[in-house]
Parts: structure tokens; sequence; C-alpha cells
């Protein structure tokens, strides 16, 4: 009889393999200029980005982390202000200041505002302060120029461009607080020395003025420091603060109510 079956093949090519798979050696990919490039691009992109967003959170922490070290260097002048104060009875009024050392107490009604101030004008001394100019032997409500220079960050000088003719700020010491009643304010050159002076609107009376002068110095415009802003007071008032607080900034005391 003859088989109805046929002999089977194992369907092997002749090279060993299973029938459909593919023959011959497997080809390697090359890299494409096109993918270089753009491999190229995408990393200086990521790092760009990344480069971008750390300098996106310093100018962040610039601006507004450092009003946190100013809120904190803040309460711990205010902590020792009274003592000062209290320490020129002992030492004399003709004591010399030290550079940093607290020396009034500023406020600015219309910013909602208050700073202790410190003596001197140096980089350390205002890092996160008000200062003082120490060129000139002034007081507040003394006659002369009481002049103040602070940064123009949050917390500090930040908003001092707000500020109007006929704005009221006041200078707390020892014994007083003296009112002063905005009426100028200018742009200047950082050389511009001559705003501070005892007098900056009468050279002549330089060496015995006859005004009584609060002035603000602070840079101009805001994040930079190719300018100066300055804005000048002078003296309405003068209360013993056996008295209280003046009424303009009555609601910024300690103890009043929210």
């Amino acid at each position: 009889m003859v088989s109805t079956t046929e002999p089977q093949s194992n369907h092997r090519d002749e090279d060993g393999g299973s029938e459909g798979r593919p023959r011959g050696r497997r080809r390697r990919s090359r890299a494409r200029p096109g993918d270089v490039v753009r491999g190229t691009v995408r990393f200086f992109g990521e790092i760009l980005l990344t480069a971008g967003l750390l300098m996106l959170f310093y100018a962040a922490y610039e601006v507004y982390g450092a009003q946190w070290e100013t809120d904190r260097e803040q309460q711990d002048l205010a902590q020792g202000l009274e003592d000062s104060w209290g320490a020129v009875e002992e030492t004399g009024p003709d004591s010399e200041p030290l550079p940093g050392e607290a020396d009034s107490r500023l406020y600015v009604p219309e910013l909602d505002l208050d700073w202790v101030v410190v003596n001197g004008t140096e980089p350390s001394d205002i890092l996160n302060s008000p200062g003082r100019y120490t060129w000139f032997d002034s007081a507040p409500g003394e006659e002369g120029n009481y002049a103040v220079a602070a940064h123009r960050t949050p917390g500090l000088f930040w908003d001092l461009d707000q500020l109007e003719e006929g704005d009221a700020m006041v200078v707390e010491d020892g014994e007083n607080f003296h009112t002063y009643e905005v009426f100028e304010e200018e742009t200047v050159l950082p050389q511009d020395s001559w705003v501070v002076d005892p007098d900056p609107f009468d050279d002549a009376s330089d060496e015995d003025p006859e005004r009584s002068l609060l002035t603000l110095t602070t840079c101009a415009p805001k994040l930079n420091n190719t300018h100066r802003l300055i804005v000048w007071a002078e003296l309405t008032e003068t209360t013993p603060k056996s008295e209280g607080m003046p009424d303009s900034i009555a609601h910024m005391a300690p103890d009043a109510e929210e």
C-alpha cells in the first residue's frame, strides 16, 4: 500500500535557521546628523532652563526672602533701642555713637511701616536696616539734615516712590516724636552727595542751617542702582513722649487694636 502521508521536512534553511527568520546579519543603525543636532539642542536647552529657574528663585529670594532677615534684625534692634536711649543718661549726649548701633525709630504711616534706624551707611550697617548718614552732626528735631539711607527691598524703602507732598513721617528719639512733612522728591545720580548736606537748598547755611530736615535716600529704579531716589521732608511739630504718640502714627502703636 502506498502511504497517504508524505515525508515531513524540518524546513531548515541552509544556515540552520528556522523558516521565516530574516536571513543574513543584523545591520547596526547609524546616528543621523539630524539626531545629533537635536540631541545637542535638547541638552543645552535643559541646561538653560535649569539655569533660568535657579536665577528666578534667586531673584525671588533677593526681593522677598530678604524681608524675613530684615524683620528678624529689626526685632533684635527694637529690643535694644530703649536700652541705648537710657545709656545716653549714663554716658552723656556727646558720646560717639557706634556704627550699626540703634539710633532712632522712623515711622512712615503712608506705607504703614516703621524701622529702627542705625548709625552709619556702610554696607554692613544697612544690610537689613535703614542707616543714618554720619557725615554731619545731626539729630532728629534739630536744625540740620537728619538723612537716612536704606536698600530698595520689600520691608525697607521698596515703596518710597509712593510718598507724596504733604505726607507725614515721624522720627522717635529718647524723649520726643518729631513729625516731618514731605515737600519734595527727586531722582539724582549716585555721586550727588549734596542731597544730604545740612541744607541741600541753601549752600550758604551749611555751617549754620536754619531748617530741620529729614532726607530719605534709596536706589532707583527698583532692582537697580543706577540712580538715587531722594525724598525730603521738613519738621512741623515735636511732641514729647509724655503726651503720647502723634495722631498720624497712633494706629502704629504696639498696643493699638488690630
